[in-house]
């Protein structure tokens, strides 16, 4: 059963905000570009393998949970945890096509695509890593269960040529088999555990900690295209009219345009939002129209006077 559904990350909406808002000759433009193809394989991976596991049918009950981050020694991210009776499973999937080669000394995944030799941190690394923190994060509720895993490379382009003994190694294809054979062990989990834990899960997750990009990428604020996006051709300036903002490249009226300017703000500049920080964002000359905008979202009021902020 899907106890929590697959959900695309926010850090490549965040990541796309961020590409429209800089000028092309930015010296970091490249780098986001590339940043973002690489989450974006990461999410459509993490989706492939994830509708596989929806068609599943174990003869066994079980509960899938898609990116759940808990804190242990520190926090950490399971990119798919499976609960069962017979222990938890972590997958980590990854995405990376080419020829792939698992080496020692150091620990890393080397990726020979056409005439491009890349490296990565061993996923093998980071599942036993996820694998050890689980068991901490499970001790403070006095449970101690069996927890396995596997590497899950998504795509059929992915070439394993030198593989690991450090985990288990396994083609999307596989992972329902692997699945199922672990109803050949003794169960260690009643269906009460099993519940009880559900529920810890769910309530001990929460949302990656997130920074705004700039801080995250040393940009700094000015660098941002400041403005309000239509949202019909994208145009980043909209121009603010009675109850209103018009676009002047496509004629478009929109009267909420403004709340996705906002939301784009919290992803890109700052965890809270100032009233004059609003009008240089949205390019704005009057305080008071700031004001009524800013009150009219579902953000938070903190303080009075000049010392009033806004927060998610």
């Amino acid at each position: 059963m899907i106890i929590k559904s697959y959900a695309k990350s926010i850090h490549i909406e965040a990541m796309e905000q961020l590409l429209k808002r800089l000028s092309f000759e930015h010296p970091l433009y490249p780098k986001i570009v590339k940043d973002i193809g690489a989450i974006r394989a990461g999410d459509f991976g993490e989706e492939i393998v994830f509708r596989e596991l929806e068609k599943m049918q174990l003869p066994y009950k079980y509960y899938v949970f898609h990116k759940v981050f808990l804190f242990a020694e520190n926090g950490f991210e399971m990119d798919i945890l499976i609960i069962t009776p017979y222990g938890a499973i972590i997958l980590e999937v990854k995405n990376i096509i080419g020829e792939l080669v698992f080496t020692e000394n150091p620990s890393q995944l080397l990726q020979q695509k056409e005439t491009e030799l890349n490296k990565y941190p061993c996923p093998a690394g980071q599942l036993n890593e996820y694998k050890y923190q689980l068991s901490q994060f499970l001790l403070e509720y006095n449970i101690s269960i069996p927890i396995y895993g596997a590497v899950v490379f998504a795509s059929r382009n992915s070439i394993v040529k030198v593989s690991t003994d450090k985990a288990t190694i396994l083609n999307r294809n596989e992972v329902r088999p692997y699945l199922r054979r672990l109803q050949n062990l003794n169960p260690t989990l009643t269906i009460e555990d099993i519940e009880k834990l559900k529920d810890i899960l769910l309530i001990k997750n929460t949302s990656n900690t997130y920074s705004p990009l700039i801080n995250q990428f040393s940009i700094k604020a000015e660098d941002l295209k400041k403005g309000v996006e239509c949202l019909n051709c994208g145009l980043i300036g909209m121009q603010k009219r009675k109850r209103t903002w018009y676009c002047a490249a496509c004629g478009k009226s929109d009267h909420t345009a403004h709340m996705k300017a906002i939301s784009t703000y919290f992803l890109l500049c700052n965890d809270f939002i100032t009233n004059k920080e609003c009008r240089e964002f949205l390019l704005l000359n009057n305080r008071h129209e700031a004001k009524r905008i800013l009150s009219n979202t579902s953000l938070t009021r903190v303080g009075n006077n000049k010392l009033t902020r806004y927060t998610k």
